[in-house]
C-alpha cells in the first residue's frame, strides 16, 4: 500500500493483490468465499467504494468512519502538528 501527499491531495494505492488477499484471509472468510476474478472484485471494490458505503442514519461512509478513527488516534497522540483550539486563548 502506497500513502502520499502529492499536491493538494491525499493518494492512496492499494495493490489489487492487498485487497484480494484482505478478502481472502479474512477470518470470517476461510474456508467460505475467496476471490475468483481480480480485476472485477476490485472494480466491484471501487464501485462500492463510490456508491454504497453511505449509512443513512450518520450520513457517514465508511471512509470517513475510517478517517474519523484516524483523526482520534492523531489527536489521542498529541501530535505536533495539531493544536487545541483552546492554544488560541491561552
Amino acid at each position: 500500500m502506497e500513502v502520499k501527499l502529492s499536491g493538494n491531495n491525499v493518494v492512496i494505492k492499494l495493490p489489487v493483490d492487498l485487497l484480494v488477499d484482505a478478502f481472502n484471509f479474512k477470518e470470517d472468510n476461510q474456508e467460505v468465499y475467496e476471490v475468483k476474478y481480480k480485476r472485477k472484485f476490485a472494480q466491484g471494490v471501487v464501485d462500492y467504494l463510490k456508491n454504497h458505503t453511505s449509512d443513512s442514519e450518520a450520513g457517514l461512509t465508511a471512509f470517513q468512519e475510517l478517517l474519523d478513527e484516524v483523526f482520534e488516534e492523531m489527536t489521542g497522540n498529541d501530535e505536533n502538528y495539531i493544536k487545541s483550539i483552546e492554544e488560541d486563548y491561552q
